[in-house]
């Protein structure tokens, strides 16, 4: 389809953003990473990346997207567990209650996942059932 003269093209705001809302942990399953590079870039370059974790699923090494760079900005708390791969480097398997409850620390911190929305139905389901509030965790927003 291609515009022609006199064609009309609405154009809307931007929507499904998570806005930072303070220190705690990001959930990513694949390209649900993308909202947390800006957000990782940004407290990096103003120094205050703090203890913010990232906690990112793929299905191998090779689909872990910024490997290196999220690796400097986070150093240990750059967390990769892999579906489809075993290293030694990173976890295997999925994202599960016991691998949560090993790696987010402070249960009183935000929780920011994103990712398939099968992916974002289990981890709400574990978040809760490791006593994480509702209140806690930041979605994006539509």
């Amino acid at each position: 389809m291609q515009l022609k003269m006199n064609d009309q093209l609405i154009l809307h705001d931007v929507f499904g953003a998570i806005h930072y809302q303070g220190e705690g942990t990001f959930i990513a399953g694949g390209a649900g990473v993308t909202p947390f590079i800006a957000i990782l870039r940004a407290l990096h370059a103003q120094n205050k990346i703090g203890n913010n974790k990232l906690l990112f699923a793929n299905k191998t090494r090779n689909d872990i997207i910024l490997k290196d760079e999220l690796g400097e900005i986070l150093g240990k708390n750059f967390v990769n567990i892999l579906s489809d791969e075993q290293t030694k480097e990173f976890a295997s398997g999925q994202i599960n209650e016991a691998f949560l409850e090993a790696h987010i620390g402070d249960k009183n911190k935000k929780i920011y996942p994103c990712g398939p929305e099968p992916m974002m139905d289990a981890i709400e389901k574990q978040l809760e059932n490791i006593g994480i509030s509702k209140e806690l965790i930041v979605k994006e927003a539509f």
